[in-house]
């Protein structure tokens, strides 16, 4: 799995690079030819850490943004509560990491849903295990 980051100076893209060294899978590079994200209505412009659905700004927090953007780039994988956790929070050792995540998704999906009940995509609960990020359109 390879994740490009701008190569801006952000604080949850030094997490990310952070979690990369823990876990060998989870390959780094610098971003250069992907400044945008795109799955269907969905686009992710790294680089300006802006999000859209539609033609509509999605205004999140840097930790949903965070989710968000691991769970597209690993689009069709499902990643772990605790991976996703250590990605995000990596100084917070509460172990709560289920609650923590499955809250921020929840106000991931419910930012969506206020634009467009009916989304291009699904953020999935792997139950006990995690989540996944599914295209709607390749069930």
């Amino acid at each position: 799995m390879i994740l490009r980051l701008p190569t801006q100076d952000n604080g949850i893209f030094k997490k990310i690079k952070q979690l990369s060294k823990q876990h060998p899978e989870l390959q780094v590079l610098e971003m250069d030819a992907l400044p945008v994200l795109t799955i269907r209505a969905l686009e992710i412009d790294v680089s300006r850490r802006r999000v859209f659905y539609g033609r509509q700004e999605v205004t999140l927090t840097p930790k949903e943004y965070a989710l968000l953007f691991l769970l597209v780039a690993n689009a069709g994988k499902v990643l772990t509560y605790q991976k996703l956790y250590e990605a995000v929070w990596p100084d917070d050792s509460l172990g709560n990491e289920i609650n923590a995540v499955s809250c921020h998704i929840y106000g991931l999906r419910k930012k969506f849903h206020r634009i467009s009940p009916k989304l291009s995509f699904t953020i999935r609960c792997v139950r006990e295990v995690g989540f996944r990020f599914e295209d709607a359109e390749e069930k």
